[in-house]
């Protein structure tokens, strides 16, 4: 017996476990939502883009990659089918994407790229080079997270 007169119900490893395993239960539902995103954001991305690709760099330079405390989770790039190059796109924007997420540090990062230098000036030029994946992808991370936070509020969260 305590000295209070309670009876704890739980040992502090019971608590440390509890605990563990619903971090870890938070973790994959955001690593989920996160690759989602990326998956959204290049399923409109690569196939919309209404510019003309000549060495295959710019679309090949549209992709994501999931950080968790600066370490890469997940990513996905994809040479393009089109162009005379293609691997520098993705060697570039896997290179943005990691000095992004080393910036930002800890933590989650989703990093959503078009990463040639020129993507932002063939965007401004009224090519859908990644606005509309972006859209896309911002929209399906507002609606999952409301949708998360709705259900654990019926919880009691």
């Amino acid at each position: 017996m305590s000295k209070s007169g309670l009876i704890p119900l739980w040992t502090d490893s019971d608590v440390d476990r509890f605990y563990s395993y619903f971090v870890d239960r938070a973790n994959d539902k955001i690593f989920q939502m996160l690759s989602a995103a990326g998956e959204k954001y290049i399923g409109v991305a690569r196939k919309s883009g209404s510019y003309k690709d000549h060495t295959g760099n710019l679309r090949s330079s549209v992709g994501y990659m999931v950080f968790k405390d600066g370490e890469c989770v997940a990513e996905n790039f994809e040479k393009s089918s089109n162009g005379t190059d293609k691997q520098t796109g993705v060697t570039k924007a896997r290179r943005l994407a990691k000095k992004i997420a080393l910036e930002v540090g800890t933590g989650w990062v989703l990093v959503l790229t078009a990463g040639m230098e020129y993507a932002a000036r063939v965007e401004a030029l009224g090519y859908d080079v990644a606005a509309s994946g972006i859209i896309k992808s911002e929209e399906y991370l507002r609606e999952t997270s409301k949708n998360l936070f709705d259900k654990l509020a019926k919880r009691g969260y």
